[in-house]
């Protein structure tokens, strides 16, 4: 039987929350479709949703004392905080979500039991990556797509913990408590070395987290540096353009040097590595491998290479 399949484009938005993996606690984006769909690290309908919060794997805040890891940022301890909703409300705030697209609240998507049966059989979890865009005009639906990290942002003499959007045509927009600051990427570099954008602090810092609450972090545990950041973001741009990332052109320096192992190409390699953000190095090898070979090669060029 010849087998066949479509794609589906389904719009939504993202709303906060935290992902309680092992004791471990994660901040994320929960994306919220217009069909009923959620993706808390794996797409559900409101009934697993349901299930998500009761089980604790999703949550609306995060125990006093305990570490969060918020990705490519850093990992932070919470001293206090003044949350917004429990699990009930959470639930009703994402629901509420799904009806400013969907104000009809039509066509909603259940998974059925056959569908859970088969995604068993199969042993796969379903986890859409959701693709940032803006709307150019409505006349044909124009669109532009981008890409996005968190970062920490001063604004009015408060903190906030915002998601930082840059897209293809250069276009870079802060997205904030309702809010939506619009730059262009020739005129950001600024704000990440003036403290507007941050990513680490030497005392208790009171920080907003849109639609979860005020929380007050008393220590970084880790942090990326914010110049990395920066460079992270340029790296976005890159790619959505169809442009080599720092990342992608230090790989390629190190496979010619694997092909030509001499001093040059061990100096353009260490050139490479050094201009990509510390915090993705790890994403130039594989899961096991991650960096380690190009620091062999850099920093201790006597070693041999374990295979």
């Amino acid at each position: 039987m010849q087998k066949i399949r479509r794609t589906k484009e389904v719009e939504g938005l993202t709303v906060p929350g935290i992902i309680n993996n092992g004791g471990s606690y994660f901040y994320i984006h929960v994306d919220v479709y217009e069909d009923g769909m959620s993706n808390c690290w794996e797409l559900v309908d409101l009934n697993g949703l349901k299930d998500k919060l009761s089980s604790s794997w999703l949550n609306p805040s995060i125990p006093e004392g305990e570490d969060l890891s918020i990705h490519a940022l850093g990992m932070y301890t919470v001293q206090a905080a003044d949350w917004i909703f429990d699990q009930d409300t959470y639930y009703e705030h994402i629901k509420n979500k799904i009806k400013t697209l969907n104000p009809n609240f039509e066509n909603i998507y259940e998974i059925t039991a056959w569908q859970k049966q088969l995604t068993e059989k199969r042993r796969i979890q379903y986890s859409p990556s959701a693709i940032n865009y803006y709307v150019v005009r409505e006349m044909f639906y124009e669109t532009i797509d981008g890409n996005e990290f968190t970062i920490f942002m001063k604004y009015e003499s408060e903190n906030y913990l915002v998601n930082l959007v840059v897209y293809k045509d250069g276009l870079v927009i802060c997205y904030f408590q309702g809010n939506e600051l619009t730059f262009r990427l020739e005129e950001i570099s600024e704000l990440f070395t003036n403290g507007t954008f941050f990513t680490s602090f030497d005392e208790p810092t009171k920080v907003i987290i849109s639609d979860l609450g005020e929380v007050t972090f008393s220590q970084v545990v880790y942090s990326a540096d914010v110049k990395d950041k920066y460079i992270e973001l340029i790296d976005m741009h890159k790619q959505l353009k169809g442009e080599k990332t720092s990342l992608e052109e230090c790989r390629e320096a190190y496979y010619q040097y694997l092909e030509d192992p001499d001093e040059y190409y061990r100096q353009k390699l260490k050139e490479k590595y050094e201009l990509v953000p510390e915090h993705e190095r790890i994403f130039l090898g594989d899961m096991d491998s991650k960096d380690w070979d190009y620091q062999r090669i850099i920093y201790s060029p006597d070693e041999k290479r374990e295979v």
